[in-house]
């Protein structure tokens, strides 16, 4: 469990707060790249750009263009790609997806492959059949009864192709929704992605998710994550009964916090949860989704002016101030002053942001502000220099020129 949540803690960091506000922290240690690659990779059967985009989430590159083939060209790769032997059938099923023409032709072709007694011949139809999209729709039963078996290769590209032919009907949802649950997680992030793609709605996607966040596999569960963000405020009820669990906690907190508004309903749970946990990880992911959802979180101001003297992790007090200033009501104003004037600049950066942002017609506060952004962004540090540039586009001012 640990390993994992240093994993979230990481991914978080750079991958969130930065994005999100002022808040930068140097007990963040940024992912290995080489980790995630090394887990997205399937024990056998090689990706083709679009799935293993697929298995890391990310958008897949354009195809080279071909020219277009003739029907005869056609003919003569569906009759190597159908009776052939070996690698020239492998290539010539392969040519056939790449080209992805004359559906009407060569899809009944792919999907009579299906049954073949050859493991290759049938994952890499498969894989082709999902080159042809929407237009391969017929292929949607013969590719749930492949992510039904127990070759995880064979159910890996079923799952991706059933996501990219656009079949929304509810057996296939329901044959996505339990190959989520799969040991293998190449197979489950491969059937969470294609649930984003098809969105089936939250009655069918949230309770798939609750199944995958139970996955050993860490990366199975970012994956679910980041559905979860999808999915937005419905999601909320899966969210609480998240926050209630020490395995998901975290990443429960980390969504709230990506949701942003629409997450309101979490907010008794997360003040409860700030007010329990002494793991300042923790307190920085709550305090920085408190500040996400806004005025809505306005409960949790007195939990959050207490964190501003937190003396065990500097970048508590930081959060903290960001929280009330994101938050909004003039609870926090004095306490934000007496910030200011602390000898922690990062935290007195921050303070005076959020001052300005509680007070937008005080020209003082506002000119305090920015300078203190400036004197950020020309700190030589670059957490505050993150911060301070982020925190004047904020306020809507240019960034002072950093030292060179």
């Amino acid at each position: 469990m640990k390993m994992f949540f240093d994993s979230a803690i990481s991914r978080v960091c750079w991958s969130l707060m930065l994005a999100v506000g002022l808040i930068a922290t140097s007990s963040c240690a940024k992912p290995a790249e080489t980790e995630q690659t090394k887990m997205d990779q399937p024990a056998a059967a090689p990706l083709d750009a679009d799935q293993a985009a697929t298995a890391s989430g990310t958008a897949p590159e354009a195809k080279s263009s071909q020219p277009a083939p003739s029907r005869e060209e056609l003919a003569k790769l569906a009759e190597a790609a159908t009776t052939g032997s070996g690698i020239a059938r492998y290539t010539a099923i392969d040519d056939l997806g790449e080209r992805a023409a004359e559906s009407d032709m060569i899809v009944p072709d792919l999907i009579e492959n299906l049954d073949d007694s050859d493991p290759q011949v049938v994952w890499r139809s498969v894989r082709a059949l999902g080159d042809y999209g929407e237009e391969a729709v017929a292929a949607a039963s013969n590719l749930r009864e492949l992510l039904s078996k127990g070759d995880p290769i064979l159910q890996y590209h079923a799952a991706v192709t059933l996501g990219k032919i656009g079949d929304r009907s509810e057996a296939t949802v329901d044959a996505l929704v339990e190959a989520v649950g799969s040991s293998d997680g190449r197979v489950s992030r491969a059937a969470i992605d294609a649930m984003k793609t098809l969105k089936p709605g939250p009655q069918k996607t949230v309770p798939a998710l609750k199944k995958a966040l139970q996955s050993k596999d860490r990366m199975v569960a970012v994956h679910a994550l980041e559905a979860i963000v999808e999915v937005g405020a419905p999601a909320v009820p899966l969210i609480n009964e998240m926050l209630k669990d020490p395995a998901t906690m975290y990443l429960a907190v980390t969504a709230a916090e990506e949701i942003g508004p629409g997450a309101a309903g979490t907010v008794p749970q997360l003040v409860e949860l700030l007010s329990t946990t002494k793991h300042s990880h923790l307190q920085i992911q709550l305090l920085l989704a408190l500040g996400r959802i806004g005025p809505a979180s306005k409960s949790a101001v007195p939990q959050i002016v207490d964190l501003l003297e937190h003396s065990q992790d500097s970048t508590v007090p930081v959060a903290a101030a960001f929280a009330l200033g994101s938050i909004g009501g003039t609870e926090a104003d004095a306490p934000l002053r007496a910030a200011v004037a602390k000898d922690n600049q990062f935290l007195s950066m921050v303070a005076a942001w959020s001052l300005a942002k509680l007070h937008p017609g005080d020209a003082e506060l506002k000119q305090q502000a920015i300078d203190k952004l400036n004197a950020g962004v020309k700190s030589g540090d670059p957490a505050r220099q993150a911060a301070a540039e982020k925190g004047l586009k904020l306020l809507e001012l240019p960034a002072a020129a950093p030292v060179q």
